[in-house]
């Protein structure tokens, strides 16, 4: 059975998650190819995705916060309508920026790298969960680690660069969320209580 936390996570570890989601969301949309999203999961191509499975821990350990990063095309009212179904899925500290007509808005990298050290630096939480597979990240997880902080990686599919998978302490699929259904998947109920 996959793990989604470290194993020596203790009961009073306290984790907090960061959602590079303009990123998940692009690599879901490319692994779900044609066919529908399971009935679980909000999905909005480009945009966002996620599941209120993807935000329980397998183990007693309690996220503090959940910060998910995007940026929808459209105004101020898209940009609060996505908020608000972020919310809805378990998604405390939503991150919704504009989004320029050149593509993908810088601030959504930034932000996140941002926060997730800041976070480190005040010792707000023991163990980060990085959503997101990109090499950009290594530096950053670098600079948690150097704070004495942990980082779980979570990826879609195959998309987990080699070099992030080197440099995290620990990594799990969320794939195996978002494209199970809970229902009549065993090993889903089993991870996601």
């Amino acid at each position: 059975m996959p793990q989604f936390l470290p194993p020596t996570a203790r009961s009073e570890t306290r984790v907090m998650m960061f959602v590079d989601g303009e990123s998940l969301s692009k690599r879901y949309g490319a692994s779900l190819g044609g066919h529908e999203p399971m009935s679980h999961v909000s999905y909005e191509r480009d945009v966002y995705v996620w599941s209120p499975y993807a935000s329980r821990s397998n183990g007693p350990q309690d996220v503090i916060r959940r910060y998910y990063y995007t940026s929808p095309p459209g105004d101020q009212l898209s940009r609060a309508a996505v908020e608000e179904k972020l919310k809805q899925v378990g998604i405390e500290a939503p991150r919704v920026f504009h989004r320029p007509r050149s593509g993908r808005s810088k601030r959504v990298d930034i932000t996140l790298a941002t926060d997730m050290l800041t976070h480190a630096h005040r010792h707000n939480y023991d163990i980060a969960i990085l959503v997101a597979g990109d090499e950009d990240y290594v530096p950053l997880v670098e600079a948690v680690k150097a704070e004495g902080r942990r980082v779980a990686v979570w990826f879609v599919d195959d998309g987990l660069s080699p070099a992030l998978k080197a440099d995290s302490d620990h990594y799990g699929d969320i794939g195996k969320c978002l494209f199970s259904g809970p229902e009549n998947e065993p090993a889903f109920t089993a991870i996601y209580g």
